[in-house]
């Protein structure tokens, strides 16, 4: 049985449940510090199983499945919130670091579960409402309009669901049947809009004996419900970043985690911060590491669970992830010459197939500041897109 103090040194193997471009990044990072990696995931095409030294295709959710890799592995870690709490008892019974624990796990894939776990805690969270019924939703939506300003209120499915998926905006009364029935009759969780400046995230990396550093605060910024883009540093004031920082912490505490957890946020306009969403996990925002800060988050969560040191993340300079999505592949693929030509830029492909929405890969740029670095992101975004209409107009 390994305990909360123990260290554990490569080439020790670790189980990495889920088999998407989280997963490969984790495993590609674990690679390069000496560790082993098996990949569980549900087909042999996976990013996560092309970069592991092993792979076994199966449902990572599979009980007997997980009992049996737990027998050659040291630790087990999961890429998606999708990963069934009872795999990770399951690994922990047999002895096996396991990070996210399965409590940590059930609290990330439930909306209704982070949304208590916050004000339970009295961590600062937007207002909300739990509904299980059409006639509930009616109820909150009476409750929240007043609060959102104008705004509206936001509905979401309490599990699945991810960039902007499983969620409507309500603008008026009464509208319960018809945003129950186009959710799927499934639990909600209701929440007031928040007029907020900026959308951020703040990762903090835990050991399992409680020592734990917060990586440098990312501005977000969301198209459709998706990831974009992520600054760093953001253009917040240092009283802001202290709040953002304190209330990662706190949660990090608060849940007992081991490995990363991120915590999505709002800012306002007088600089408070509230929680919005967990992730225990590497988190998309966190991607412009690999190329701007001393350490990525990846190598972090290795060593998190691992229980190696935790050294502050530095800035070494600064730095805007773009997400690449789908889209740039209609009407063939992508002309990355034009991204690969300036120097500051690095291009990250994932290895998967093209459909609208997904995400296909990253680039990340550097520069001198962070104004300049997002110039030139910008630029180069633009210039993919107008390839795309390009590609369209000839079709």
């Amino acid at each position: 049985m390994i305990q909360a103090t123990d260290v554990i040194l490569p080439p020790a193997t670790i189980a990495i449940l889920g088999g998407g471009q989280l997963g490969a990044m984790l495993a590609e990072a674990a690679r390069r510090m000496g560790y082993r990696t098996v990949c569980v995931s549900a087909s042999e095409e996976d990013p996560a199983g092309r970069w592991s030294d092993h792979h076994v295709v199966g449902d990572p959710g599979d009980i007997a499945l997980i009992r049996r890799l737990a027998r050659d592995v040291q630790v087990v870690t999961v890429e998606t919130e999708g990963i069934a709490p009872e795999a990770l008892t399951a690994a922990a019974e047999l002895g096996c670091r396991v990070a996210p624990s399965a409590a940590v796990q059930q609290t990330v894939r439930d909306r209704r579960l982070e949304k208590t776990f916050f004000k339970h805690h009295n961590l600062p969270v937007g207002a909300f409402c739990i509904c299980d019924s059409a006639a509930q939703v009616d109820a909150a939506i009476a409750e929240l309009l007043p609060l959102g300003g104008g705004a509206g209120v936001v509905a979401k499915t309490a599990r699945g669901g991810y960039d902007g998926k499983g969620q409507r905006w309500i603008k008026t009364l009464h509208q319960g049947a018809a945003v129950w029935e186009a959710l799927g009759q499934v639990p909600l969780v209701l929440e007031a809009a928040i007029p907020f400046v900026a959308e951020a995230s703040v990762i903090v990396a835990r050991s399992a004996d409680g020592r734990k550093t917060a990586l440098p605060m990312f501005q977000n910024e969301h198209r459709g419900g998706i990831l974009f883009q992520t600054r760093m540093p953001g253009t917040f004031e240092q009283p802001t970043l202290e709040k953002a920082v304190a209330l990662a912490e706190a949660t990090a505490d608060k849940l007992d985690v081991v490995g990363l957890i991120t915590v999505e946020m709002f800012v306002l306009r007088d600089g408070r911060v509230l929680a919005n969403e967990l992730a225990a996990r590497p988190h998309n925002s966190g991607h412009v590491t690999l190329r701007a800060a001393s350490r990525s988050q990846f190598e972090m969560h290795i060593a998190a669970l691992c229980g190696l040191p935790l050294p502050p993340v530095q800035i070494l300079r600064p730095g805007v992830m773009t997400n690449l999505l789908g889209d740039l592949w209609a009407g063939g693929p992508p002309d990355w010459t034009q991204v690969l030509r300036d120097s500051s830029a690095t291009l990250h492909l994932y290895g998967k197939g093209p459909r609208p929405g997904r995400k296909m890969g990253h680039m990340i740029h550097t520069a001198a500041d962070i104004n300049t670095a997002k110039a030139m992101a910008d630029r180069a975004f633009g210039l993919l897109n107008d390839a795309v209409a390009r590609r369209n107009m000839l079709a």
